[in-house]
């Protein structure tokens, strides 16, 4: 049956609406995926570019940019000046908890084990000393006299100048909140604060001054905080001085995957990063457990950032089963943040014979080669006097930890 003229119009008509319509539909398709793609792609580029401006943009907060600046150092200078990344094992001192005098006895007797004395200045987040510093930004007068056995500055001072002249290395620890890394107005304020607190505190001459609590336990280290991270070391090296300035990060940080760049680049302006220990557990034994079971899988991060593992425990037992985990998985590098007379001993070893634990006998330091309170005192050399190696000739201090 053949259609009429008008009926093939018809027909015609239809089929031209029909490719008009699939071709219409084919260009609403491509511009839909083109749209979707370029919004895809500006996602993809915002990120990398947050990424780059951690990596490389960064160098607009510290001058020279690309991490910490050689320092030439004069003929002469004690070698523990020289190599920021020696290993140290370091006995806190506790100076919350004793007198000075037992103190600065504690820096004269010393076991060998230790090449470095560790004196925290906050507990729970508090001051444990009356600053200066604290007072004048405040607006407070600094009392006169006051308690006398409360902390001073003078104290502080007192140690680092004794275990600098021993020929230890010393090292302070400055616990922050993370406050310092918030978004709003406080972030200024607790910066500023604590410029002021490491100002103070480097002018004291220790070797290096750590900072813990930058990063909560159990936090994260995304872009977005370490930029903000930098950003705080880069005021606070301000005011450091010629004191080194490290950083002691949650175990949580290592444990993620996702922030190996993060920890590279924070390596990069901090002089020395450092990981804190919960050396958790009522004894020894199930000290040694519980640290061995958490380092394990992130050994690998002590030797490649020589990280300094801060053991964080009040108590004793607890304290000694972390540092033999610690060196089962070669994390040389350790401070304690408890008073440890000797990490050598067992905490079910006795105690030895004719003195205590505060008493410990101190191999390679003999009496005529370590310095008295009294040599101290008296002492007119600026330069302090340098153990002997125990044959009578004076030689370079080993920073090492023995039997490591």
């Amino acid at each position: 049956m053949k259609l009429s003229r008008k009926r093939q119009r018809t027909v015609a008509s239809k089929s031209k609406l029909k490719i008009l319509f699939r071709i219409v539909f084919v260009l609403v398709a491509a511009a839909v995926i083109t749209a979707l793609s370029i919004l895809l792609g500006t996602h993809l580029k915002q990120k990398a570019e947050t990424a780059e401006s951690v990596l490389h943009e960064l160098t607009d907060v510290i001058p020279g940019g690309g991490g910490r600046e050689e320092k030439t150092l004069p003929e002469g200078v004690p070698a523990k000046y020289k190599d920021p990344d020696l290993f140290v094992c370091a006995a806190d001192l506790d100076i919350a908890a004793v007198s000075e005098e037992k103190l600065i006895d504690r820096i004269l007797t010393l076991p060998a084990v230790y090449n470095a004395v560790s004196v925290r200045v906050t507990s729970g987040g508090s001051l444990l000393y009356r600053s200066p510093a604290i007072a004048a930004l405040t607006h407070d007068r600094v009392p006169d006299g006051g308690d006398k056995d409360s902390v001073t500055l003078a104290t502080v001072k007192d140690i680092v100048t004794v275990a600098d002249r021993q020929n230890y290395r010393t090292s302070l620890i400055y616990e922050t909140t993370s406050s310092v890394l918030a978004k709003d107005g406080d972030a200024d304020f607790y910066t500023r604060l604590d410029a002021c607190v490491v100002g103070e505190l480097a002018a004291l001459g220790p070797d290096e001054i750590l900072i813990d609590g930058l990063i909560p336990e159990d936090g994260t280290l995304d872009f977005d905080t370490l930029s903000r991270a930098v950003k705080y070391l880069a005021a606070l090296r301000e005011s450091s001085g010629d004191a080194a300035l490290g950083v002691i990060l949650p175990a949580s940080v290592f444990h993620d995957a996702t922030a190996a760049a993060q920890i590279v680049t924070l390596s990069d302006y901090a002089d020395l990063l450092a990981i804190g220990i919960a050396a958790d557990g009522s004894d020894e034994s199930s000290a040694y457990d519980a640290v061995s079971s958490d380092c394990y899988s992130i050994r690998g991060n002590f030797a490649a950032y020589n990280l300094r593992a801060v053991i964080r425990s009040s108590d004793k037992n607890a304290a000694l089963g972390a540092y033999r985990a610690l060196l089962d998985v070669d994390a040389k590098n350790v401070q304690f943040t408890t008073w440890i007379a000797d990490p050598s001993r067992k905490s079910s070893d006795p105690a030895e014979p004719g003195g205590t634990e505060d008493e410990p006998e101190t191999e390679g330091r003999t009496n005529e080669n370590a310095m008295t309170k009294d040599k101290y005192e008296n002492s007119g050399d600026e330069g302090g006097t340098s153990p002997s190696d125990g044959t009578g000739s004076e030689s370079a201090v080993v920073w090492g930890v023995p039997g490591v």
